[in-house]
């Protein structure tokens, strides 16, 4: 028998001792579990070539015997299912499991899973290169296979969603319209994990989420958009889920709540990143979470803006992979997303559509308590929070066929689910969600000094004409060299007075602008335009919504650690 230092014994041969190890192998092998032959049909046929090569003494040694690689392929053939994602990126899978392991990665990926396991099985360390040249071996296989989607985090699938709870035991959620279960098989979805991905616990049935405003500050007129967006995460991962936006001033517990909010649906051991540098620093921190938390961010710049709109309604990248001439790497992902600050300023027009913008209230000296006792209290509250908020999802899910909106915004989805969270308890969410929506258009729109000028010079009367008429008409005097030039952005040509307008119409007639493009079909061929001001001079504040009463929900919850 081999010792555990690898070294031979005194009157074996290298040889007889590969060979000894190598039957240790085969009768562990014979031990394991059968892989899943409908996931293995694909890798067989693909790797019938590698085994050929094996019969040739192709893969073998000088000494005759099975080289590392060649074992490592055998080890990844018998103990897992290879297949590929609709990006590309191959990936196993054990059989009757339901997460992925990607061939590529950190300590997630099967590199250091199968690593560990050769190591266990012979007593001996594999080399870099062999596991390079297995892993190579099996991503070719892998490529034979029809790509298949695996998801992050949450997945729907007929008419269940499933929420992959990140543990190691692989157990998931199953949210129907009859109840939710806490299963460990039978997922027909499958999950990938990241270094980002945490742990979700086994929720607890005879929650309340009263008991969540204790952990996020908002005011009571925000509580139902707050509840909503958490359920839309996690009961609709296929639709786009507006931006949650966590301001207040210094001390009002910023961090806390968004990290909570994180916490409820897709927690991580990084909840809250700092803000990106540069747009491809933001899609890979993206790429590898449902739900995307940014903390302290202080402005909006106009690369951000657009790559947040972009995650929001479904983003999309192409890169050069790493040590390849011309291979390419694709990232395509829809997020849920949370940032906080103290003040953004005027988001544009785009972005604003796409905001739920939360106001949090000061915390007064007498309420405020330390991070220990917060942590501790979050820590009691956390699986029975996790658990009434999958109840709010399956009633929500349940009413939601009866929901018929007189309006469709921007966000019509989730406008669709925060009508079905105030069916379910009795709030006002939408008509709030609909006024705050008017206040972010009108104040998108005091970010472009152009806007702004037009909106003063065209107050109280109607213009029709050219997009360079209209230039002239708004531009000022020129300034002489003594005074200030005019402001940054301002539009030379009437080319960008029409960028202008068609980028921030939707803006302009939320808070009752008439906007209209008349085409060029007339002698000129030029664009004309019809802008004409509201009927009323601004918009009303909208008032505080009182805190809705209480109202008792059927508890649908159960526990099914044999499948569903």
């Amino acid at each position: 028998m081999t010792r555990s230092n690898g070294r031979t014994p005194r009157g074996t041969t290298a040889t007889e001792t590969h060979r000894q190890v190598k039957s240790e192998a085969e009768g562990t092998a014979r031990d394991a579990p059968e892989p899943d032959t409908d996931q293995t049909d694909q890798t067989d046929q693909a790797g019938k070539a590698s085994e050929a090569g094996n019969e040739n003494g192709q893969s073998q040694d000088e000494g005759g015997s099975k080289s590392a690689a060649s074992a490592l392929v055998g080890m990844i053939r018998q103990h897992y299912g290879l297949g590929v994602t609709s990006n590309g990126e191959p990936y196993a899978v054990k059989p009757d499991h339901h997460v992925v392991r990607m061939l590529r990665g950190g300590r997630s990926s099967l590199r250091a899973e199968i690593a560990a396991a050769y190591y266990h099985r012979t007593g001996r360390t594999a080399s870099q290169q062999s596991l390079t040249d297995a892993l190579m071996a099996a991503e070719g296989m892998a490529g034979a296979t029809n790509p298949a989607d695996v998801h992050l985090r949450v997945a729907e699938h007929s008419d269940a969603v499933w929420v992959d709870l990140g543990d190691v035991d692989e157990h998931a959620v199953k949210l129907t319209e009859t109840g939710w279960s806490v299963v460990s098989a039978g997922v027909p979805v499958r999950f990938r994990r990241t270094e980002l991905t945490g742990t979700l616990p086994t929720p607890v049935i005879g929650g309340d989420l009263d008991d969540l405003w204790q952990f996020v500050n908002v005011k009571p007129g925000d509580r139902p958009l707050v509840l909503a967006w958490l359920v839309a995460a996690l009961g609709w991962p296929g639709m786009s889920h507006p931006l949650l936006g966590v301001f207040g001033e210094q001390g009002t517990g910023k961090s806390s709540a968004a990290r909570a909010l994180v916490s409820l649906v897709d927690p991580s051991p990084v909840a809250l990143r700092k803000p990106p540098r540069d747009a491809e620093q933001w899609v890979t921190a993206a790429a590898s979470s449902w739900v995307v938390g940014v903390d302290n961010v202080s402005k909006v710049p106009e690369w951000l803006s657009d790559s947040l709109c972009r995650a929001v309604t479904g983003d999309g990248d192409v890169r050069r992979a790493l040590y390849t001439d011309g291979g390419l790497s694709v990232f395509n992902f829809r997020r849920a997303i949370i940032l906080n600050g103290i003040d953004l300023g005027s988001l544009r027009g785009d972005l604003a559509e796409r905001t739920l913008a939360l106001e949090l209230d000061r915390i007064t000296a007498t309420g405020r308590v330390t991070e220990s006792d917060l942590a501790s209290r979050w820590k009691a509250a956390y699986p029975a929070l996790f658990g009434a908020l999958l109840d709010l999802v399956v009633e929500v899910r349940q009413v939601l066929p009866t929901i018929v909106l007189t309006k469709m915004p921007r966000m019509a989805d989730y406008t669709r689910v925060l009508a079905g969270v105030d069916a379910v308890l009795g709030m006002s969410g939408v008509a709030w969600y609909s006024q705050q929506a008017e206040h972010l258009a009108d104040d998108s729109l005091s970010s472009d000094p152009f806007v702004t000028a037009l909106r003063t010079r065209l107050a109280k009367k109607k213009f029709e004409g050219t997009a360079a008429t209209l230039l002239t008409r708004i531009t000022p005097p020129r300034p002489s060299v003594l005074n200030n030039p005019y402001p940054p952005g301002w539009p030379k040509t009437g080319r960008a007075v029409t960028t202008i307008l068609r980028r921030d119409a939707p803006a302009l007639r939320k808070v009752g602008w008439t906007v209209e493009d008349l085409g060029n079909s007339n002698k000129g061929h030029t664009t004309r335009w019809v802008i004409a001001p509201p009927e009323k001079a601004g918009i009303p504040a909208p008032p505080r919504l009182p805190t809705p009463p209480r109202r008792k929900r059927a508890i649908r919850g159960s526990i099914n650690n044999k499948g569903s």
